[in-house]
């Protein structure tokens, strides 16, 4: 407590990480709690999801998500995956992209149902091998998080496109159909 600077850093810490905790118990409720294993649920959760993600980023965000949802079910593993691979979507948006934009588009088809999230920043060489990327003319290393978002997707059913090309931004698709997300 003697050195202020320090003990202001400290509980700047704590309050971060009881953030952090509080946020990612509400996740783990939510993704758990069968009063919620619907579109409308889901959709709901996701502007949620946006709202706090992009609120303070000063990037603008246009949201086309249906008025009205079918009654459809969805499971809490597909919700929880395509939960974790939005947001991990918006992370890169935010950290990688330099964009000023982001759509992000819920539709439901006849049998099946998708979620767009779209930016017009730098984008990436999506045809560079899987463990480097070409951004602003160098070549850098790509993490998992591309890998992750099509693995979970795969996991439940469903399938995760990513559309990118350097200069002309990104745009990743989730797609499952209907059976799949109701098992």
């Amino acid at each position: 407590m003697d050195n202020k600077p320090q003990t202001t850093k400290n509980l700047d810490q704590i309050c971060t990480t009881a953030r952090q905790l509080t946020r990612a118990m509400d996740e783990i409720v939510w993704a758990v709690d069968p009063q919620h294993d619907t579109l409308d649920s889901l959709a709901t959760y996701l502007g949620k999801l946006i709202n706090e993600t992009l609120g303070d980023s000063g990037i603008r965000c246009r949201l086309d998500f249906p008025v009205h949802l079918p009654a459809q079910s969805v499971t809490a593993e597909a919700r929880h995956n395509l939960f974790l691979s939005v947001k991990e979507a918006l992370h890169n948006v935010l950290k990688h992209s330099g964009a000023t934009e982001v759509q992000l588009a819920f539709a439901v088809e006849e049998a099946a149902f998708t979620m767009k999230v779209s930016d017009n920043g730098r984008g990436f060489d999506a045809a560079a091998p899987n463990d480097a990327s070409l951004i602003n003319g160098q070549l850098r290393p790509r993490r998992n998080g591309l890998a992750n978002m099509r693995q979970r997707l795969r996991e439940i059913g469903g399938r995760c496109e990513i559309h990118s090309e350097p200069g002309r931004g990104t745009q990743i698709i989730f797609s499952l159909p209907l059976t799949a997300a109701a098992k």
